[in-house]
């Protein structure tokens, strides 16, 4: 299904894979490596993908997405009223316009907090038929959960069940080849930090992760800027710190507890290394015969000193080896 490039599309499905993890990874109390040894999996029989012929609503934006597992993403304008079916064709997760609420009586919602499905409780394999047992999870029109039938490589296609607006849809999932990987963009710096205490590398050979260190010798606090000069990380004295507030706060895969326009500084780190997804290291050439460019700029949070991070993306082709 293409995906609709509304504003309410981008600003929802951020806001909403956030919020799942908040709610999926950190207060989960079944989270364990579980969720890592399935995090390798579920592509080896094709990418489960949102069918091209699917149609949903207007309003409604629903997507497959790769974090730590394959999950599903719906992003709604915030006017709609939906209700996720689990397996059991038993609702477990409803929209009611800006509210998000879950069924803690439903199989399907424990089933929806790992990639491989969570746990069930004891009290729901004695009787699976409970009363519903709504709860508000929070207000915001979107959401991120997992289905085990994504990760089932054997499974060629099954059908996502939902209500919306009163009417039962049946979404068509189906696993997809993926075109072979021919190379990739490599991600490079080419300058070194000028402030005494900073060091930057690109800790990857693809991908737009970057790292910054403040070492013990920095004698000065560091900003990070956007592209308009605004601070959206901080390395401070006690840790790093991530304007929750910022446009790009759910985009830089760091976990992190929600903020408040008061105080939109929250902590991601004890230490005064981060490694986080930057956007600028994705904007790639429309040609592989091209070198793309980026800059990370740097600046003492008590001064107005810039330093300029500069880096290339260029294509790295992946030849074959011939025996």
């Amino acid at each position: 299904m293409p995906v609709v490039k509304s504003n309410w599309v981008k600003k929802t499905l951020g806001a909403c894979l956030a919020f799942s993890f908040s709610t999926l990874l950190i207060s989960s109390p079944f989270v364990s490596t579980t969720v890592l040894a399935h995090a390798e999996h579920g592509s080896e029989g094709g990418i489960p993908t949102v069918s091209a012929k699917a149609k949903l609503p207007k309003g409604l934006s629903l997507q497959v997405v790769k974090t730590n597992a394959y999950q599903f993403a719906l992003a709604t304008d915030g006017q709609q009223r939906v209700e996720i079916l689990g397996e059991d064709k038993r609702a477990f997760l409803r929209f009611d316009r800006d509210k998000l609420y879950a069924d803690l009586n439903a199989t399907g919602w424990h089933r929806s907090r790992q990639p491989g499905g969570g746990p069930i409780p004891e009290r729901l394999k004695d009787n699976p038929k409970l009363k519903p047992n709504w709860v508000l999870l929070d207000k915001q029109p979107g959401y991120g959960w997992y289905d085990p039938r994504l990760i089932k490589e054997d499974l060629a296609h099954f059908n996502l069940a939902m209500v919306a607006n009163g009417k039962p849809i049946s979404v068509r999932i189906e696993r997809i080849e993926a075109e072979p990987m021919t190379g990739y963009w490599r991600p490079l710096l080419v300058n070194e930090p000028e402030f005494t205490g900073l060091n930057a590398m690109v800790p990857g050979l693809s991908g737009n992760n970057f790292m910054l260190s403040r070492m013990g010798t920095a004698k000065s606090e560091f900003q990070v800027l956007d592209d308009q000069g605004a601070p959206f990380l901080e390395l401070r004295e006690d840790g790093v710190w991530l304007n929750s507030m910022h446009a790009w706060a759910s985009s830089v895969e760091l976990f992190h507890s929600p903020g408040t326009e008061q105080a939109p500084w929250v902590k991601v780190s004890e230490t005064g290394t981060v490694t986080y997804a930057d956007p600028r290291l994705n904007k790639k050439p429309v040609k592989t015969s091209e070198t793309g460019s980026w800059v990370i700029p740097v600046k003492q949070k008590e001064g107005e000193q810039q330093n300029l991070l500069k880096g290339e993306l260029k294509w790295q082709t992946i030849v074959e080896q011939v025996n």
